[in-house]
């Protein structure tokens, strides 16, 4: 009997190919990194991340300006 052999599966109970999401763990589509929640979380702080680099480049921009 070979190692593969030993451990065969008990259940006939079909499990459709998937992936987990990487920040909480949930179940998901093969096709998707994050499940819809902690997509629009992410989503958000990468705005919120944005809007911050965008306003110190403005106010830098701006400092210039004045020198």
């Amino acid at each position: 009997m070979s190692k593969f052999e030993r451990y065969t599966k008990q259940t006939d109970e079909y499990i459709y190919p998937h992936k987990h999401c990487k920040k909480c763990g949930q179940m998901i589509e093969e096709t998707y990194n994050y499940c819809s929640d902690c997509y629009k979380k992410l989503k958000e702080k990468k705005k919120r991340k944005w809007f911050k680099f965008k306003r110190k480049a403005k106010n830098s921009i701006e400092n210039d300006k004045k020198s």
